[in-house]
């Protein structure tokens, strides 16, 4: 399993997280989402043989939101 780390620019409330949140956990390869609404902070675990952290961050933008960063450890 990989990690993506995402930086979101600050959201004014926390449902919109949780709605991040739930979509990322039902794309295909991904293990486990935690989600930081105090620091912006997604953390997704994931099959890197089923999906990739393009791939993940375009849910995130297509629902509307900006991605201020992103790490990935390998």
């Amino acid at each position: 399993m990989e990690q993506l780390t995402i930086t979101l620019e600050p959201l004014a409330c926390q449902s919109c997280f949780e709605q991040i949140q739930d979509a990322l956990e039902q794309q295909p390869g991904v293990g486990e989402v935690a989600a930081y609404f105090k620091t912006n902070k997604l953390v997704i675990q994931f099959n890197l043989k089923s999906t990739s952290d393009a791939e993940l961050e375009k849910v995130v933008t297509s629902m509307g939101y900006n991605v201020a960063k992103t790490s990935v450890a390998r």
